[in-house]
């Protein structure tokens, strides 16, 4: 039986020309099944807003819902990196300034979560990173339909996960195309390319299928979604052995495990879901202590039992006042949470000043004099004195966390000193 004001998992998959949706629900078994699907079409990009509108009539998303949004694998960047053992005290700060190293963006820029395990003596790192410019033209669309969307993900990556089976997995369509080899626990390898025409894809597969193959994980099944007919051909004509399976749908029995899932970015803090979770619990019980009491009422008075009834509603009253008690302290927990974040950014963005101002204090020479200093985004602009204004920018040069130094006006001589003006980008 479908109760549609239940919280639900549902997931929205974005493809080109189509917009999917499926509803979930767990079996006693505890795996999670597809109990409803629906596939709303779209001839042009501009037309998505017609087709998100079409599915919010159908699926009527609640507050309390599980919202996840499947994005082509172009949006996304996995990145693999691993750290001492150390960084564990202060593992955000720590995985922050190495995908400074890894990621040629601003991480302003980017939603990301990471994720670690201790492998060999090392902390084995993965993010998943996405432009916030490229998902938010998803979730304006989303969002003004009345969607609060809980994450977002790729979906092939997400497909693998719930088939869980080892072998290769193909999506896309004629302009884009996507390939992911799983091993049944991870992604082990990743494509994706995009065609200005269908006859590009042939290359795709020249190109990557072997790579796929040398990671030393041998495979004999492929899984194609929503794929164009010439990628089925082309496998067929270069690994013939190669057993191919259609998926044009989610299987109706899956593993979704969503706590687990690696690949995914949170929109909403877990904590929150967790706790909007229990806060609905609790007005379940509520109603339902209320409906058995105005159920059990005219039984009361005919059994002669209304001190029984007054005692339920006495102890209803007590239910409502704590929680009455239980939403304020809800409300003062988040206001607490948004401070400490709001804190916690700042001592980051402290820090990083702080070490950039101690490295400038150790390179730049003894005998300069610095009038002036700005931090302006990833720049550095700098005035001063010295008696060799070259040997400055030497030095600055010199330094790991700076790079593209160069004088922003010409140099100006005075007496024994050279006055300079300096931008220095960060690394």
């Amino acid at each position: 039986m479908n109760l549609p004001w239940l919280p639900e998992t549902k997931i929205l998959l974005v493809e080109k020309e189509r917009l999917l949706f499926f509803r979930l629900r767990r079996s006693l078994g505890g795996r999670d099944q597809v109990f409803e699907r629906k596939e709303f079409l779209y001839a042009r990009p501009a037309d998505l807003k017609v087709a998100v509108a079409a599915l919010k009539n159908e699926c009527q998303p609640q507050v309390d819902d599980l919202l996840l949004l499947g994005l082509p694998l172009e949006i996304f960047t996995i990145v693999h990196f691993t750290l001492p053992l150390a960084a564990a005290e202060n593992l955000e700060d720590a995985v922050g300034y190495e995908l400074m190293r890894h990621v040629p963006h601003d991480l302003k820029g980017l939603y990301w979560r990471y994720r670690c395990q201790e492998e060999d003596g090392r902390l084995a790192v993965s993010v998943t990173l996405a432009p916030k410019i490229q998902v938010g033209e998803y979730l304006a669309l989303f969002t003004a339909a009345g969607f609060n969307l809980s994450a977002v993900f790729p979906t092939l990556f997400l497909l693998a996960w719930m088939v869980r089976e080892p072998g290769l997995y193909l999506g896309g369509n004629p302009e884009q195309r996507e390939m992911v080899l799983f091993d049944g626990q991870a992604v082990t390898f990743q494509a994706c390319e995009g065609f200005a025409e269908s006859a590009a894809a042939g290359s795709f597969l020249v190109h990557n299928l072997p790579l796929a193959e040398n990671r030393g994980l041998g495979f004999n099944k492929v899984f194609l979604w929503s794929m164009a007919e010439d990628i089925k051909l082309g496998l067929q004509e270069m690994r013939p052995a190669l057993a191919l399976e259609e998926l044009n749908q989610l299987p109706e029995t899956l593993r979704l495990e969503w706590s687990a899932f690696p690949y995914s970015i949170d929109l909403i803090s877990p904590a929150v879901l967790k706790r909007r979770r229990l806060w609905f619990k609790l007005e379940v019980a509520a109603a339902v202590f209320l409906l058995a009491a105005l159920i059990g009422q005219p039984l009361a008075v005919v059994a002669g039992k209304r001190r029984h009834l007054h005692k339920l509603e006495k102890e209803l009253k007590i239910v409502r006042l704590e929680a009455d008690k239980l939403s304020g302290i809800r409300k003062k927990n988040q206001a607490l949470i948004d401070h400490f974040e709001s804190l916690s950014q700042q001592v980051r963005q402290q820090a990083v000043t702080v070490d950039l101002l101690k490295e400038l204090t150790e390179v730049i020479p003894q005998d300069a004099w610095l009038r002036s200093l700005a931090i302006r985004s990833r720049k550095i602009y700098l005035s001063g004195t010295s008696s060799s204004a070259t040997t400055v920018v030497k030095a600055l040069e010199d330094s790991p966390l700076f790079k593209e130094v160069h004088f922003d006006s010409p140099v100006v001589k005075k007496g024994s000193n050279e006055t300079f003006k300096i931008v220095v980008d960060l690394e």
